[in-house]
C-alpha cells in the first residue's frame, strides 16, 4: 500500500523550488539590467548621419529666406473708374497677345468722350474764326498805313513847295511854318499807326498761339481718352498665364485698381529677405546659391532695396537656370549669399548642429566608438563648414542631432 511523504521532505522540496525560482529571477534581472545599460550607452549606426572631414574650398555665405516669383509679371490696372460687366478668362488660363480678359462698363466714359470731341470741334472753329478776324484786322491796318504813308509824302511835297516859294518871295514865313507843322503831325500819326500795326501783329500772334495750344491740349486729351476707352476692353499685353483676375461681375473698380495679373511661368527669379545686420554682405552682383529641395541653383544679386522695413532688407536674385523644372511660383527657398571664399581648408558637411562660428562638442567615430571632442568651427557655406581646430582630414564626425547624449563622453556604435 502507498506510504505518505513525510512533511520534512515536502518542505525541503518546496524550499528547493523557491531557491531555483529566485535564482532564475535574479539571473533574468541581471540580464535585463545589463542589456538596458548596453542600450543606454550605445547608439545605432542607422540613427546617425556621419560626415568625413576633407580639405577644399568653402564659399563663405550668409543665409536668407526667399520666394520664387515669375521673372516677368505684369499687373493690369483699370484705366477708369467703372465696374466689371463681363469676364472672359479665369485664373490659370493661358492667354495670347490681345486676348480679351474682361470688359468694363463704358457708358459714362463714352458720354465724356463725346463731350470732349464736341469741345475740341468748338475750339477748332474758334481758332479758325480767330485767324480770319486777325487777318481782316491786319489787312485794315495795312491799308490805313498805306494811306498815311501817301498823306505823309504829300505833306513833304507841300513843305518843299512852300520852301521854294518862300525863297522867291511868293510865300510867307507863316505858310512855311504851317506846312512844317502839318508835316510833323502827319509823321507822328504815321509812326503811331506803324507801331499800332506792329503791336497788333505781336498780340494777334500770341493770341493765336495760345488758342492753338489750348486746341492741342484738348486734342491730346481726346486722344488719351480714346486710348483709355480702348484699354477699357482689358486685353492680354503678352503671351503668358493669367495668374489672377477680378472675376466679380458687377463689382465697382476705382481708377488704377488691379484688374488682372499675367505672368510668364517659364522663367523665374527669387525675391530674398535678410536681416539688416547683414546689409554689408549683400550687394548687387554677389554670387548666390539657392536651395530648391535637394537641388542647388546658382545666381547673383540683381538689386537691393535701399530702405529697411521691420529690420529686413529685400533683394532680388537672378538665376542662371531660371527655367528649372524645380521652380514654382510662390515656392519658399533657402538663399545663401556668398561674400568670400576660403581655399584649401579643412571642412565638414553643414548640418543642424551648426549655428554659427565658435566652439562645439562633436562626436568623432573611432572604430566602433564615438567620442566627444571639443572643436572650433569657422564660417560656413550652405553645405560646408570651415574647421579651425580639433578635427583632422579623414575624421568621421556625427553631424545629426546628438543633444540627448550631452552628458555622455563616449558611445558605442551598434550596427
Amino acid at each position: 500500500m502507498d506510504r505518505s511523504i513525510p512533511q520534512e521532505v515536502i518542505r525541503r522540496r518546496k524550499r528547493k523550488t523557491v531557491i531555483i525560482a529566485a535564482a532564475v529571477a535574479v539571473a533574468l534581472l541581471i540580464g535585463i539590467t545589463t542589456l538596458f545599460s548596453f542600450l543606454r550607452s550605445g547608439i545605432s549606426a542607422k540613427d546617425i548621419d556621419v560626415a568625413v572631414v576633407d580639405k577644399g574650398e568653402v564659399d563663405i555665405s550668409v543665409s536668407a529666406s526667399g520666394k520664387v516669383v515669375p521673372l516677368s509679371e505684369q499687373i493690369i490696372t483699370s484705366p477708369i473708374a467703372s465696374r466689371v460687366v463681363e469676364v472672359y478668362k479665369k485664373s490659370g488660363d493661358k492667354v495670347a497677345v490681345g486676348d480679351l480678359i474682361l470688359k468694363l462698363d463704358l457708358d459714362a466714359a463714352t458720354s465724356d468722350y463725346g463731350k470732349m470731341n464736341d469741345e475740341l470741334s468748338m475750339k477748332q472753329c474758334k481758332l479758325e474764326q480767330q485767324g480770319v478776324t486777325v487777318k481782316s484786322q491786319l489787312s485794315d491796318l495795312r491799308m490805313q498805313l498805306a494811306i498815311a504813308d501817301m498823306k505823309l509824302k504829300r505833306m513833304a511835297a507841300e513843305l518843299k513847295n512852300e520852301h521854294y516859294l518862300d525863297s522867291i518871295g511868293a510865300s510867307t514865313s507863316d505858310k512855311v511854318r504851317q506846312a512844317e507843322l502839318n508835316y510833323k503831325v502827319e509823321s507822328l500819326l504815321y509812326e503811331q499807326l506803324k507801331q499800332r500795326y506792329s503791336n497788333e501783329q505781336l498780340t494777334s500772334s500770341a493770341n493765336i498761339k495760345m488758342s492753338k495750344l489750348e486746341y492741342n491740349i484738348a486734342k491730346k486729351s481726346v486722344v488719351l481718352m480714346g486710348k483709355t476707352m480702348s484699354e477699357a476692353q482689358v486685353r492680354a499685353p503678352r503671351s503668358a498665364v493669367l495668374t489672377w483676375v477680378n472675376n466679380q461681375i458687377g463689382s465697382t473698380v476705382a481708377q488704377g485698381a488691379q484688374l488682372a495679373i499675367v505672368s510668364d511661368l517659364n522663367d523665374f527669379k527669387v525675391e530674398g529677405e535678410i536681416a539688416d545686420s547683414y546689409a554689408d554682405r549683400v550687394s548687387p552682383g554677389a554670387k548666390v546659391a539657392v536651395r530648391v529641395g535637394n537641388q542647388t541653383l546658382e545666381g547673383s544679386v540683381g538689386n537691393v532695396t535701399p530702405s529697411v522695413k521691420n529690420g529686413i532688407i529685400e533683394f532680388t536674385v537672378m538665376l542662371k537656370e531660371s527655367s528649372s523644372t524645380k521652380l514654382r511660383s510662390g515656392l519658399k527657398v533657402d538663399v545663401y549669399v556668398i561674400n568670400a571664399i576660403s581655399e584649401n581648408v579643412p571642412r565638414l558637411a553643414n548640418g543642424s548642429y551648426y549655428v554659427g562660428k565658435g566652439e562645439y562638442d562633436l562626436w568623432v567615430i573611432n572604430g566602433g566608438v564615438a567620442q566627444k571632442r571639443r572643436v572650433e568651427l569657422g564660417e560656413s557655406s550652405f553645405d560646408k563648414v570651415e574647421v579651425k581646430r580639433g578635427l583632422h582630414v579623414g575624421d568621421r564626425v556625427i553631424v545629426s542631432d546628438m543633444s540627448k547624449y550631452k552628458n555622455a563622453s563616449s558611445l558605442k556604435i551598434r550596427k
